[in-house]
């Protein structure tokens, strides 16, 4: 049985790669086991801040903030006080998005499938408005009464 594979920050207790060597923080790709044996060290990168959270690294700093990143700031870059709606804005990549979009000044609408997690983006991460979309009939007439 193999292990699922997933975003993971490692020590390495042993390396025969000339980038890697025992004692190194990493994060990527590898197996969510105990120990991995890396084949594709390719899928690694060193960590050099250990000032934040080595959590960040699957989060923030790892593929859901790179993810938010560049496709908000770098494809969409929406300027201050544009209209931004962020769909399954309550998961990894969306609520950083909604966030981002916020710092930007943008006014940010997020839709989320229940009241927990439309609480959630108003209350905690700063949408100015979000709704349940299993709630409404119309989403073009939901995104026109919340914009």
């Amino acid at each position: 049985m193999q292990p699922i594979a997933g975003y993971v920050v490692a020590k390495v207790i042993d390396s025969g790669h000339s980038n890697f060597k025992k004692g190194d923080l990493v994060w990527g790709v590898a197996g969510c086991e105990e120990y991995s044996i890396i084949n594709a060290p390719e899928a690694l990168f060193k960590i050099q801040h250990t000032d934040v959270p080595l959590s960040y690294y699957t989060g923030i700093l790892g593929m859901a903030g790179m993810t938010a990143y560049v496709g908000f700031c770098e494809i969409c870059a929406p300027k201050k006080g544009e209209y931004v709606f962020v769909s399954v804005a309550s998961g990894a990549v969306g609520q950083l998005v909604g966030q981002f979009a916020k710092l930007s000044g943008c006014y940010v609408v997020g839709s989320a499938g229940t009241k927990e997690k439309v609480d959630l983006l108003k209350n905690k991460y700063g949408f100015d408005e979000a709704f349940n979309y299993k709630e409404e009939q119309d989403l073009n007439a939901a995104l026109m009464r919340l914009a």
